[in-house]
């Protein structure tokens, strides 16, 4: 009696459904402990509410951490399952049968999918609250009990004179000071104007107050002034949002964020970065499976090659380092953020696609 190819596919959906999870609540695990352990040795207080407050820290940091290794969950999910499977001959026994490879790996493509799906719809959203709420506990719970100030920033505004690019070298963005202030200020044509250097600076409504500031203008002797005044649009709550981590932002919100920072004249390239790159999660994650079914697949046929497996496990890897070299490339407005994010999954995919088929008909 031979098995219908429905009760195969969910077979084979569970089996790899159930391990790529048990992978990634094994990795989320030991990501709390370690973090954990980290944390109490950081406090150096062994009190009971330092305990406490170290594991609500360890549980709401800990999501963030494991959704980011979710890709090697599914590379090592797929793997036990793919060996599990020719260990036991239940793979020899199908493909005597006459299911061919394709049929085969879609119910373990399409779990790894669903998981990745899952990843972006569900687990990011829930990361990014959790590890936003993480960062403001230990922000009010530093060791100077002060928030951290951002240093050496960078933004760029426009204005109805033209643009400006503005940077600092610390920045307090609950009053609006800023220290160390140089100002390039270009006009409509994008010609440059002047410079401005100013020791401390102040962000109010609609404008900038440089003070003890001096101008730089080509062609002309310093000018000093007391108080120099810069036009802007930029607002704290904008400026704020433009240092924010993308980690931080969930993936229903990152849109709006990046409309709002495109409008206030400031770069979102990482915001969209970010977007296209949990939009591109789930083939990712299909992806490492595929990664694995070309290494287990051939085990099935020819036996245990442990080169061949360390062989999948270092492409896993070298897929993995091609998407995020890629990433940053798309978040620093190298690469569009959709071919930084879906260029890496396609011509991966492709190359074991071809990998599959010299082993099906080879």
């Amino acid at each position: 009696m031979t098995m219908s190819p429905t009760v195969l596919f969910q077979y084979f959906f569970k089996r790899f459904s159930l391990s790529i999870l048990s992978v990634f609540g094994i990795v989320a695990a030991l990501v709390f402990v370690l973090d954990l352990i980290e944390l109490t040795r950081i406090a150096n207080d062994a009190s009971a509410d330092a305990l406490i407050l170290a594991t609500e820290l360890a549980l709401m940091r800990t999501p963030s951490v494991a959704e980011q290794v979710l890709p090697f969950a599914a590379l090592f999910g797929g793997l036990f399952a793919f060996l599990s499977l020719a260990r036991s001959r239940e793979l020899v026994v199908v493909r005597a049968g006459g299911m061919s490879v394709w049929h085969m790996i879609t119910a373990p493509l399409i779990a790894a999918f669903l998981v990745g799906a899952a990843g972006t719809l569900i687990l990011n959203p829930v990361s990014a609250t959790l590890k936003a709420k993480a960062d403001a506990i230990m922000a009010r719970t530093s060791a100077d009990d002060q928030p951290t100030k951002p240093k050496n920033i960078w933004l760029r505004q426009k204005n109805v004179d033209g643009e400006a690019i503005i940077r600092a070298d610390l920045a307090d963005l609950e009053s609006g000071d800023f220290r160390g202030m140089t100002v390039f200020e270009f006009d409509r044509q994008g010609q440059f104007i002047h410079r401005v250097e100013a020791p401390t600076g102040h962000l109010n409504d609609g404008l900038w107050l440089l003070r003890n500031a001096r101008v730089l203008s080509p062609g002309t002797a310093p000018e000093r002034h007391d108080v120099f005044e810069l036009a802007t649009y930029l607002t704290r709550e904008q400026v704020n949002q433009s240092l924010s981590d993308p980690d931080t932002i969930a993936i229903y919100d990152l849109p709006s964020w990046a409309r709002a920072t495109d409008a206030a004249g400031l770069d979102a390239t990482r915001y969209l970065q970010q977007f296209q790159s949990l939009i591109a999660r789930p083939l990712v994650l299909a992806v490492m499976v595929l990664i694995a079914a070309t290494v287990s697949l051939r085990f099935a046929r020819t036996g245990l090659r442990p080169f061949s497996i360390l062989g999948g496990i270092g492409g896993g890897f070298a897929f993995y380092i091609f998407a995020k070299v890629t990433g940053d490339f798309g978040a620093n407005g190298l690469l569009n953020p959709i071919l930084a994010s879906f260029l890496p999954p396609l011509s991966t995919g492709l190359l074991c696609t071809l990998v599959l088929l010299y082993l099906e008909d080879g």
